[in-house]
Order: C-alpha cells, then structure tokens, then sequence
C-alpha cells in the first residue's frame, strides 16, 4: 500500500521537537540516578554521560536517558569535583538539574544545569555511620561506643611521657607533611626528634589498602616507636574518603601503638579520627601536640625539682637544728665523761702501785725456785743420756760382727754355685755347646737336616752334618 501523503524524516524530526519544546518549554527537573557512559572532550568543554535508575536489587536498569553538560553544566560539574574532592564518572550517584531537550540528529536527551553538593555530602555520611555501625558489631573485642564516643583498643593505649620516635604516614610532597615537619623539628623548646616517614598517597577512596600496608610495614618493623602520625592537609570533603574505609579504622582501632591524626578537616571526623589514639584537626595542630604534650612532661619535671629544691632547703634547715642541739648535748656529755674517767684513772694508778710491788715480789720468788730447779736437772738429765748412749754402741758392735759373719757364709756360697754354673765346669762334665754360623742354637727346632753345625766341647770343637731329627714324647728332639 503506498502512502497518500508521506513526508520528510526532517518534518518528523521536527514535528517532535516542537511537541517536547512545548511540553517541557522553561521546565527544570531535580533527577536522582546514576552516572554511566560517561566521556569528556575537553577541547570541547563538553561532557556525554547516561543517566540511569537501577531496581532495588541494584542489578537491572529500569530507565535509562543520555545526558550532555556544556557551558553553566560543564561549570557546575567542575565546582562540584572542586568542592567535594569527587571526580564526576561512571557509578556515582547524583542529584542533578536538569532541563529536556530534543535534536534532530542526536535525538532526545537530557542537559545538566546544576548538581547538589549536599546531596553527596550527605549519601557519604550515611555510608560513614553504616561503616561505623559494622566495625562495632564486627570488632567488639578493640572497638566499642559509649553514648557517643567510640572506645578503642588504640584509644586505651597510654601515652609515653615523652614522645621522640615518631613513624610518620603521609604524602611526601603534600604542603601538610611540610607544615608537620617544620613546626615539629623548629620548636622553640629545642627538643628533638626521631622521624621515619613512611611516605604513600594519602587521597583516594581506592587508596586506603596502600595506607593500610603502610601500617602493617611500621608494625613489621619491630621498631619501639612511641607514637604513628597519620596526617594529610586540607581539602574538600570527599578528599578524606580513604580516611573512612572500614579496613583503615580497623587497622587503626587494633593498632599496637597510639596513633596521632592531624587530617586537615575542620568539620567532621573521619573514622579513623574516631579510632585513633589522639585526633588533631591538622598536621600543624598535630605536630603542636605532640610538643605541648613533651612540655607537660618538662613543666612537671621543673616542677618537681623546685619542690625537691625547697623540700631539701627545709631538711637542711632542720637537720642544722638538730645538729646543733645533737653538738651541744654531744659536748656536755663527753665533759662529764672525761671528769669521771680521770677519777677512775687516778684510782686505777693507785692500785697498779700497790698490785705491781706484790707481783713483783711472788714472781721473783718463783724464779729463785725454778732457777734451783733448772741447775739440777741438766746433770741427771746427761747421766742418764750418757748410759743410753753407751749400752746403744755395745749393742751396734755385737751386731755388726754377727751381720758381717752371716754376710761372708752368703757370698761363699754363691761363689761356689758360680764356679759349678760356669760354661768350662759344664763343659768338663760332658756338656757341649752348639753354634751355626757363630750363634749358639739353643732349640732343636732351629736344627734342618743336611746343615752343618760346629759342636764345641771342653778340650777342643768339631764340626757335624744334620741327618735327621727325632722328636720324643716328651717334647725333646733327637739329631
């Protein structure tokens, strides 16, 4: 069938355009959805994305629209990644103004005027207290609330009195590390620290398993620190989106060592803030704790030592006293001492007088009889030695004569036992010797039959031919 009247793609195109300009002519429409799809030309300042709505589930796309930000909307995109710290892309959700347009060419779509802030501001702080909420439940053992403050093993940690060794977690070329490090070593108390920096991105959302290792790296490291300080400068909101993660407060909460924050925020807390040791509200302020708290403990000390310094003044002012009490009571005793001990010392000469004469006169009694004793004794004492003496040399001589006696019988004997022992008187007796080759043979086992031996005897030697040997019974051999 061919059509009565048909008429351009164009004329329909713009039939459509008119309807829409008509139906949503000077209308604007706050749209909650999610960003897809999205692409930025920036020689053309223009950025394409899809705007969709999911179900429940999250899993399947109800509605689906594209969307185009030019101009006031490329403006209201650039302020929004400034003010939040979010960048605009794919999975993010929105609250967004927007207008309805149609083009002949690129179709029907949507044009981004404005986006709230507030509005992602907001979606982030529910996701923090949903975080909040699952560490508590999850970690009752290191994290727990009390009305509203969050109690943690971090935050029961003490702090040392005084604080030096400092492991310090941030961005390396950040304008706060700076700021931290400057009031920290240029304090105008002239302490001095131990820094070991520990240097990572500290922005981020997807960052926050970087800083977590960072952490595990300080535990690792067996190093007695007395204080972590995590610190990051200012920024928009969404710049401290790491700060929230779940595994970060975690890591923070259980931490073995107390944990300092200076994160440049001056409104909300970050979680880990809130599990933290000690939170500052910059690295500034953090490195001004630490300081003030090194100075509490110097102030205590002077402190101290002033009260010691008047208490000793006071002991020494009463101690004074009583030595001179003591002194005064010291010399009127020794006075009364030496008086009575002069009498007792006159007493003493007067009997050592009278005793010394009577002693005297007993000892040399006594040595008038011991001396009569002495000058008899040596006479009987020799007179009696004088005997010993002489019965001693009788008896040496009769024992020497009879000694001697038996002495001579002994060695005729063996002079006799020699003479018959000897090789001549065996000889004449019928004994030979046998020699081969100048050695005598005292075995007949040395003995072959047809070897020539010399036979020697007392009157002359011969010389003999071995025919044969001859073994007895009784273990002698026959030649």
């Amino acid at each position: 069938m061919t059509p009565v009247s048909p008429i351009r793609l164009s004329d329909l195109t713009t039939r459509i355009r008119h309807a829409l300009q008509n139906a949503f002519a000077g209308q604007s429409f706050w749209v909650k959805a999610d960003v897809t799809s999205y692409s930025w030309y920036a020689q053309k300042g223009i950025h394409y994305f899809d705007l969709v709505e999911k179900d429940e589930t999250g899993g399947n796309i109800i509605a689906r629209i594209p969307g185009v930000a030019w101009g006031p909307g490329a403006k209201q995109i650039k302020a929004f990644e400034l003010l939040t710290g979010q960048q605009f892309r794919n999975n993010i959700h929105i609250l967004a103004l927007v207008s309805v347009a149609y083009h002949q060419v690129h179709g029907l779509q949507i044009t981004l005027q404005d986006i709230d802030i507030n509005f992602t501001i907001g979606q982030l702080e529910a996701q923090k207290q949903l975080i909040l909420q699952r560490l508590v439940q999850e970690n009752p053992d290191s994290i727990w609330q009390e009305g509203e403050r969050y109690i943690t093993r971090n935050h029961q940690l003490p702090l040392p009195l005084v604080i030096q060794r400092i492991a310090v977690v941030s961005s390396g070329n950040s304008a706060g590390y700076q700021d931290f490090h400057h009031t920290l070593v240029n304090n105008s108390f002239g302490y001095t620290f131990q820094l070991d920096n520990y240097f990572t991105v500290v922005q981020g959302e997807n960052n926050a398993d970087v800083v977590q290792q960072r952490m595990v790296d300080i535990f690792l490291s067996n190093k007695p620190y007395d204080a972590v300080v995590i610190i990051r400068g200012g920024g928009a909101q969404t710049d401290f989106l790491l700060f929230d993660s779940y595994q970060l407060g975690r890591v923070v909460a259980r931490f073995p060592i107390p944990v300092i924050t200076g994160i440049g925020h001056q409104k909300n807390e970050t979680i880990v803030d809130l599990m933290a040791n000690t939170a500052t509200k910059t690295p500034t302020k953090a490195a001004e704790l630490i300081i003030a708290h090194n100075r509490a403990f110097e102030d205590k000390l002077l402190s101290l030592q002033q009260q010691t310094l008047i208490l000793t003044q006071q002991l020494t002012a009463a101690s004074s006293r009583e030595l001179n009490v003591l002194q005064s009571h010291i010399v009127h005793q020794v006075r009364s001492l030496l008086e009575t001990g002069r009498e007792e010392l006159m007493q003493y000469k007067h009997d050592i007088r009278q005793n010394t004469q009577q002693v005297l006169f007993a000892r040399h009694q006594a040595l008038r009889s011991m001396s009569n004793t002495i000058t008899a004794k040596p006479q009987l004492t020799t007179a009696g030695r004088q005997q010993q003496l002489t019965h001693t040399v009788s008896k040496l001589r009769s024992f020497s004569r009879v000694m001697l006696q038996h002495q001579q019988a002994a060695l005729k004997q063996q002079e006799q036992l020699f003479r018959l022992m000897a090789p001549d008187s065996m000889l004449k007796r019928g004994f030979a010797l046998l020699y081969r080759e100048g050695k005598i043979i005292t075995s007949a086992t040395e003995l072959t039959a047809g070897e020539e031996i010399n036979i020697m005897m007392h009157d002359g030697s011969a010389e003999a031919i071995i025919q044969q040997k001859t073994q007895d019974d009784g273990g002698r051999t026959d030649i």
